[in-house]
């Protein structure tokens, strides 16, 4: 079973959540670790995928869309679908559900925004692992 950490944000926008996300898979990425950033939809990939290019002036996160046909060759996947990369080390949840296959990654950051119905997601996905007997942490961002 996978520690699964939140990430509660107190602003709005979702360049924030999207600023956080990118901030977790860059230290993941530094250590080495292979990130799956699970984006909620096609639209909020394409904004990931700009901003792990462009989110910090003096360095840049290389990466590649997911798709399960190809074997991927970046550390660091974004994608939408329901398949899991293999060796995943780190899933970064932006979406509003909590992927089927998310036990079999060793670790998962679930980011939520401050938005009511971004809440009551959060809050959802959080008892739904805390069932399935995950280590929950959760911090104020």
């Amino acid at each position: 079973m996978p520690e699964v950490n939140f990430y509660i944000l107190s602003d709005p926008e979702e360049a924030a959540l999207l600023h956080v996300a990118c901030r977790l898979t860059e230290k993941a990425w530094g250590q080495g670790q292979r990130v799956y950033v699970l984006a909620a939809d096609d639209a909020q990939a394409a904004r990931m995928d700009e901003m792990l290019w462009t989110f910090r002036q003096d360095s840049f996160v290389p990466h590649e869309p997911f798709s399960s046909d190809n074997p991927p060759t970046a550390r660091v996947l974004v994608g939408t679908g329901h398949a899991v990369p293999e060796h995943t080390d780190l899933l970064v949840n932006l979406g509003a559900e909590i992927p089927p296959w998310y036990a079999q990654c060793n670790h998962v950051a679930d980011v939520v925004g401050a938005e009511p119905g971004h809440k009551a997601g959060g809050r959802k996905r959080y008892r739904v692992y805390r069932d399935a007997g995950a280590e929950l942490r959760t911090h104020e961002v």
